[in-house]
C-alpha cells in the first residue's frame, strides 16, 4: 500500500497552541455555567482530550456518535441515526457540542433540536475546523480553532480517512485517491 500525499495545513505546534488558547478562553467564558462538552465520535477525540486538560474547571464530557448519510452531488448530508453509548441528560445544562469539522451545519442543527428537545438550556458548537463558506443551514460556531475553505480531504489530529491517517500530529490535506 502506497502512502498517499499529505499537504500540512496546521502543524502540530499550531494546533496546540490555538487549542490551549480556546481552553483558556472557554475558562474564562463558560467554565462558571457548569457546561457539559459533547464530543462526536470519532473525529474529535483528540481535540476533546486536549481541549478540556486546557481547562482547569472540573467539567462533564460525554459522547454521541452520529451516523449520517452523505449526498456528495446534492453537497447535503442527512442525520440517519444518533447514538448516545451512555444515557446523556442535558435538562437545565449548558451543552457545549464539540465537533472536528463543520462544514454544511446540518448535523449540528439536527443536534441543537435534539439537545434543547431533552431540555438544554443552551446549545453551542465548538469546531477545530469551520468551513463557514460550505453551510447548507444557519448555524452559528461560537468557538473555532481555525475556520479555512476546503480543497480537498481534511485527516490527521483525529480526522480519518478510510480508517487511515486520524494518528498524525498535524491536520492536512490529503491527496486525491
Amino acid at each position: 500500500m502506497t502512502s498517499p500525499q499529505i499537504k500540512i495545513l496546521f502543524d502540530a505546534r499550531a494546533i496546540a497552541a490555538r487549542v490551549q488558547a480556546l481552553g483558556q478562553r472557554l475558562q474564562r467564558e463558560v467554565a462558571h455555567e457548569d457546561p457539559v462538552v459533547v464530543s462526536l465520535l470519532g473525529g474529535s477525540v483528540i481535540f476533546l482530550a486536549d481541549l478540556i486538560r486546557s481547562i482547569s474547571t472540573s467539567l462533564r464530557y460525554e459522547f454521541v456518535q452520529v451516523e449520517y448519510r452523505s449526498h456528495e452531488e446534492e453537497g447535503t448530508e442527512e442525520v440517519v441515526d444518533i447514538q448516545y453509548p451512555i444515557p446523556l441528560e442535558v435538562g437545565g445544562q449548558s451543552v457545549l457540542v464539540l465537533k472536528d469539522v463543520v462544514s454544511t451545519a446540518i448535523i449540528e442543527t439536527y443536534l441543537a433540536n435534539q439537545f434543547l428537545q431533552k431540555g438544554a438550556r443552551k446549545v453551542r458548537f465548538i469546531a477545530l475546523v469551520d468551513l463557514p463558506k460550505e453551510r447548507k443551514t444557519h448555524c452559528q460556531v461560537d468557538y473555532s480553532v481555525f475556520t479555512t475553505e476546503r480543497s480537498a480531504r481534511l485527516v490527521g489530529y483525529g480526522m480519518k480517512h478510510q480508517g487511515r491517517h486520524g494518528n498524525l500530529p498535524y491536520i492536512g490535506y490529503l491527496a486525491e485517491v
